[in-house]
């Protein structure tokens, strides 16, 4: 998130969060957002979803229990293009201070499987226009494998997206590689130094390597493959000197459409940051998943098994 000129913040990544704790029995949020859906959680439980509406608005969550509870208002979906914009919270009681700030720290990069695209789907056949409402982060493996370790997830994902390649090549002026970490994706600038990840999840490749590389495209099989690793590599050496060494999980999965390129590379990485002495380096494969959800992207089941998978290897590292 960034400050929004003329107040508030603005938001473009899955995931961003505000937390408020209160005393009292209402609760809204003001937004000024026409692309992305939301949710309410009090107490830990989603209590109000939020649908995109244009301009400026305060939704209200009424009818709460007397006494002290703790909101968190999430972004379930991203919006790389289309900044949201939060204004805040409001409260019929009195404001409590903050809660103290979660000891743990994951950082998730990745693509539309950390996005948690079209995860809410009963079906692989999904209109375009519906997958947003049909995506809830909040659901995602990710979240899930944060809130199980007691850690505060942040989310670097951006659907269809790879290392150097696109999904089928397409866009081809943008790619992970040129946003990651950024505070808003569509504008320049550095990540966020006061929050350091205390463990690192990578999951990229998928769109790299998941359709065959077609004629007219920059690169060939061969120097995708170098491509990928020089940034890959790049990219590791970017968490540590940040972060220091903190465990850092490489995340693949078998991709039959196209050769099993994926999984070979990330232990041959994973390899590479041990000899280098970053020894809290590993691998994970998520095993068979079901991808029943918009366009075979994982479902809820998916994202049960992969968290708990997830969170198995990270306490491995601890």
């Amino acid at each position: 998130m960034a400050p929004a000129p003329g107040g508030g913040w603005l938001a473009t990544w899955p995931g961003t969060a505000w937390t408020l704790r209160f005393d009292g029995r209402a609760i809204g949020v003001t937004l000024d957002d026409a692309h992305n859906h939301w949710v309410l959680e009090v107490d830990g439980e989603p209590r109000l979803q939020i649908a995109p509406t244009a301009g400026e608005r305060t939704v209200w969550l009424r009818g709460l229990p007397a006494g002290r509870h703790e909101a968190r208002l999430v972004k379930r979906t991203e919006s790389p293009r289309q900044a949201a914009r939060v204004l805040g919270f409001e409260v019929q009681g009195r404001v409590l201070p903050p809660p103290a700030p979660a000891a743990r720290r994951i950082e998730f990069i990745g693509d539309s499987f950390t996005a948690a695209m079209g995860n809410l789907s009963p079906t692989r056949a999904c209109a375009e226009a519906d997958i947003p409402a049909l995506t809830d982060v909040t659901q995602s493996y990710a979240v899930r494998a944060a809130r199980s370790l007691g850690a505060e997830a942040r989310i670097h994902a951006v659907s269809g997206q790879g290392l150097v390649r696109n999904w089928a090549g397409n866009q081809r002026d943008s790619h992970h590689g040129l946003h990651y970490a950024r505070l808003l994706q569509d504008r320049p600038g550095a990540p966020d130094a006061a929050w350091v990840p205390t463990a690192v999840v990578i999951a990229l490749g998928i769109n790299d390597f998941s359709t065959p590389v077609a004629d007219g495209e920059p690169r060939d099989a061969a120097t995708l493959m170098r491509d990928v690793l020089q940034t890959y590599r790049a990219l590791l050496a970017d968490v540590h000197r940040r972060a220091g060494d903190v465990p850092v999980l490489l995340l693949s999965t078998a991709l039959p459409s196209n050769g099993d390129k994926l999984r070979p590379l990330v232990r041959q990485l994973a390899d590479e940051q041990r000899v280098a002495g970053w020894r809290r380096t590993a691998t994970l494969d998520w095993g068979p998943i079901t991808a029943r959800g918009c366009g075979g992207h994982p479902d809820l089941d998916d994202h049960r098994h992969m968290s708990a998978r997830v969170v198995q290897a990270l306490r491995a590292l601890d």
